[in-house]
């Protein structure tokens, strides 16, 4: 077993051929889960490499055998793509769910799920707290999911590609993950994507009744909270807690007043913070353009390039050289 230590990025691989140790993994992958074995496998391999990186989890599962699991509610937002192989999903009450290559399944939180696959299959998954989901939902309360699997093939396509990010980025040496505020940017991605893709009550509750006119005393709250926290991770949440209102009501305030999300405008500030942070900055000392633009959150070169020149009509190394 790997595990990289010291690092806020932590990961680790396994390689077993002893069924009571794919086991236990299994247990900590999915909590509450428990395996039963095929007797009949003679060649038994289980192989799993995986990834922490603060609330996020993900990772890679080899199946070299056949078995079924029963899995108790989770109390994380859990997610599994099949890349090889197929398994299938029962629900009591409800038809069996096959699932293929590139299909996607989200476990349940309120029943217990039992599955079954074919032998040497391979699992992506994907653990996001529940918090988050609700968080990004703007709504006080937790959300609640009405089906396992995506609205349709194009939504499932999406998260398929989400979930296969999410992994590269976490397993990549040197992972832009360690930086907090790339990490709550793909959090905060991938949560907002969940509640497009995965039936829920967001979806099916329509719309709320608008809620009373935010003054401007309210948005300045917001805006000066984002600017003294903008080097660390913030949540629509907080920043709503520390204007004194509903995440709602920030939502549609600032889709308003300023033509954008809270997050967007977060992200408008973090871009002007490395901006000034590039005027400031000399290359003779080893200040880069790639080194800045994580340090604020932005950890696609290409993009925060594209970003930059947008807004300042310039290439960001032409300003740190300048």
């Amino acid at each position: 077993m790997a595990d990289s230590a010291g690092d806020p990025v932590r990961t680790s691989s396994v390689v077993t051929d002893r069924p009571e140790v794919a086991g236990q993994l299994i247990g900590q992958i999915f909590a509450r889960t428990r395996l039963h074995l095929d007797a009949a496998d003679q060649d038994f391999r289980f192989r799993v490499v995986r990834a922490q990186a603060g609330e996020l989890a993900c990772g890679v599962q080899q199946w070299g055998f056949t078995g079924r699991s029963v899995s108790e509610p989770l109390s994380s937002f859990t997610t599994v793509l099949v890349t090889g192989g197929s398994m299938c999903q029962q629900r009591p009450g409800l038809s069996d769910v096959p699932i293929g290559p590139g299909g996607v399944w989200r476990s349940d939180t309120e029943q217990a799920t039992h599955a079954t696959w074919s032998p040497h299959s391979t699992f992506a998954t994907l653990h996001l707290p529940l918090a988050g989901i609700a968080d990004a939902a703007g709504a006080p309360a937790q959300v609640r999911f009405l089906d396992n699997v995506p609205v349709d093939a194009t939504a499932g396509r999406y998260w398929a590609q989400l979930m296969r990010t999410a992994y590269r980025e976490a397993i990549a040496s040197g992972s832009s993950l360690a930086s907090p505020l790339i990490r709550a940017h793909l959090v905060r991605t991938l949560t907002t994507a969940a509640l497009t893709v995965f039936p829920n009550t967001v979806m099916t509750g329509g719309h709320p009744h608008r809620e009373g006119a935010v003054g401007p005393a309210t948005l300045r709250r917001a805006v000066a909270h984002m600017h003294a926290h903008s080097d660390q991770p913030l949540t629509l949440t907080q920043i709503a807690e520390a204007a004194g209102i509903s995440a709602r009501a920030l939502q549609s305030a600032f889709t308003r007043h300023h033509g954008c999300t809270p997050m967007g405008y977060l992200r408008r500030i973090r871009l002007e913070r490395a901006h000034r942070e590039l005027e400031a900055a000399d290359p003779a000392h080893g200040d880069t353009v790639a080194g800045i633009a994580r340090r604020w959150g932005f950890g696609n070169p290409g993009r925060f390039a594209a970003a930059y020149r947008q807004a300042y009509d310039v290439h960001p190394r032409a300003t740190l050289i300048g």
